[in-house]
């Protein structure tokens, strides 16, 4: 019966209107109410994660948080559940099913690429980078691999499974990779793979096949479909990258609302909508419009937070320590995928030189450094590695063969093979060794206060007074342990190693002058533990403002399109003056 003025909308709540349930809310400050309605039931729920990138955010989230997480035992680099890495596309982890079988269809020989020396995992690009000895050690490495996520499946209470991609490259066996082959690892043959870009009932009908497999294993297994927020690297499809990145969004949002709405074995947690809604001011993508910032990533799990029965927050948890500007460079999370725009960037520098006896090694400040010294006509090998990024975020395998194994690009390896090259023939050379090292390793001030920053809110709960060193201290004990000790591995070996700060330009842009007493004070606390070590570190940072009095003319022109300036890196002005200034320490007689 018709009532005028009555609608189907009449008695609906403020959350079925975008004004009230979305316009309203202030993102990042408030939480959204009834965003969902999963209820697992369980106290202290065991929670895996597995799938793309994003899948790592939720690791970090929850172990920050103390809840209970599965971490692989053979995957020890990565937050990971389990021991295979990133998983794009559901058709990869159904082939670690198979791999789990001791009979089954896939040949546990495939995806396997050797240089004549070693043997690596294209199933696994970025795990044991180094290679295997062996055919058979890779295959017992999967396997080992595939009973550990079997039994890990067996003792987990809540799988979150964040979808990542639609597309893919498979062999002519038709086996499935994680990544491009010759991407990370390998080399790309195209008479030997293809590009497949799966369709909705495909991905439909391996996620329903991923169920049945799940609950063989445990039957009483909570499935949480997510879908990544992070947009495509680049597509191998024709379309422009934004219409591909939409298409391939699009259709895993459809099909994980279908399947969360359409039976019991899953619910569906809506993290993909909180990171895109629009936003004014968005605070949750950095500069490059991919990356997900440390803030978003906190913002979406606070949600999530409602899920495992945790109250919600109306309100951030704010502390002394101010948040870092934005910088243009990616998140702390591994990702596979942005490889691909790495080795663009980076330059195949892996020619053989003669030995020299001043090495460098870092990021972009140590490649600029590298041309201020080839202009001074200084002899020296190495240069950038990797982006700061890469650093701060750990993408490398320590090794104790190499010191350790770059793992942003097939370029930062060949890059970092002939710097480690050098430094082998100075290490064989006898003793004492004839090699000074300039590095600036631990630094990456862009990433590294952003990430002190998260630590320390999630480390002290209650207000503070002033940062200290010891806070620095401790942090750097708790997330740059690995960086620092490649440096104590060359200066334990007999290199001489001067560790250098990050420029001085922070407070002298309105943007990063917020933080530029923290990034001094990062400085001053790396000095004074590289003083304990008997390490040398030359401050750049204090030597600039104490000398230099027109820092206008040393500071970078480079303006990006929002109005904020490049306050991280100098001009080629300033890396002249870093390069005479470490020279002089160069050429000064060691210590030793």
């Amino acid at each position: 019966m018709k009532s005028a003025g009555f609608t189907p909308y009449s008695n609906k709540g403020e959350n079925t209107f975008w004004r009230t349930g979305v316009a309203n809310i202030k993102l990042g400050q408030e939480i959204f109410t009834q965003l969902h309605q999963i209820d697992l039931g369980i106290d202290n729920p065991r929670i895996s994660s597995i799938g793309s990138c994003f899948a790592q955010h939720v690791g970090r989230w929850l172990n920050a948080e103390g809840y209970t997480f599965n971490q692989s035992k053979i995957e020890t680099n990565q937050v990971s559940s389990f021991a295979f890495g990133n998983l794009y596309t559901p058709r990869c982890l159904l082939q670690w099913f198979d791999m789990a079988q001791s009979e089954s269809a896939l040949n546990k020989s495939q995806g396997i690429y050797s240089d004549a020396k070693r043997f690596y995992d294209l199933l696994r690009p970025s795990f044991n980078p180094e290679g295997f000895e062996s055919q058979a050690s890779l295959i017992d490495a999967r396997v080992a691999a595939a009973t550990e996520m079997v039994e890990t499946i067996a003792v987990t209470d809540v799988l979150i499974f964040t979808l990542g991609l639609t597309e893919a490259w498979r062999d002519s066996d038709n086996l499935f990779y994680p990544s491009c082959p010759g991407v990370i690892s390998g080399v790309f043959d195209d008479s030997l793979y293809s590009f497949y870009n799966f369709s909705y009932d495909e991905i439909r009908s391996d996620l329903e096949e991923i169920a049945i497999r799940l609950k063989a294993i445990n039957p009483d297994i909570k499935i949480i479909l997510t879908v990544s927020p992070v947009p495509l690297t680049a597509t191998a499809t024709d379309k422009h990258v934004m219409v591909a990145n939409q298409h391939s969004k699009s259709t895993l949002r459809a099909i994980a609302g279908y399947l969360a709405d359409s039976g019991s074995d899953f619910d569906y947690f809506p993290s993909y909508e909180i990171i895109t809604v629009p936003c004014a001011e968005d605070f949750r993508f950095e500069r490059n419009l991919r990356s997900v910032t440390p803030k978003a990533v906190n913002y979406v799990m606070r949600h999530f937070g409602s899920v495992l029965g945790k109250e919600e927050l109306t309100t951030e948890n704010t502390n002394q320590a101010p948040p870092a500007p934005h910088s243009d460079n990616s998140d702390e999370v591994v990702c596979d995928e942005e490889m691909l725009e790495a080795t663009r960037k980076l330059q195949d520098n892996s020619e053989q030189q003669p030995l020299t006896e001043l090495t460098l090694f870092g990021d972009s400040h140590i490649g600029k450094l590298s041309t201020s010294l080839s202009n001074m006509g200084v002899q020296h090998c190495g240069g950038m590695v990797m982006n700061g990024s890469g650093f701060a975020q750990k993408k490398f395998a320590l090794c104790d063969d190499e010191y350790f194994v770059p793992l942003e690009s097939a370029d930062s390896r060949k890059l970092w093979s002939v710097i480690y090259n050098n430094l082998h023939a100075h290490e064989q050379s006898g003793s004492p060794i004839k090699s000074t090292i300039i590095t600036n390793l631990g630094m990456q001030t862009h990433q590294s206060i952003s990430r002190f920053a998260t630590w320390f809110n999630m480390t002290y709960t209650e207000p503070r007074g002033e940062v200290t060193t010891k806070d620095f201290v401790d942090y750097f004990n708790e997330d740059l342990t690995e960086q620092l000790s490649i440096i104590l591995k060359l200066h334990d070996i007999g290199h001489r190693v001067i560790v250098v700060s990050d420029p001085p330009f922070s407070k002298y842009f309105e943007e990063s002058q917020s933080t530029s007493e923290l990034i001094y004070s990062y400085f001053d606390a790396m000095e004074y533990v590289w003083n304990q070590f008997g390490v040398g570190f030359f401050n750049a940072t204090r030597a600039f403002n104490e000398e230099v009095l027109d820092p206008e003319n040393y500071a970078s022109d480079i303006q990006f399109r929002d109005g904020d300036h490049n306050w991280i890196h100098g001009n080629d002005r300033y890396y002249a003056w870093l390069a005479d200034k470490l020279m002089a320490l160069v050429n000064q007689p060691s210590q030793d």
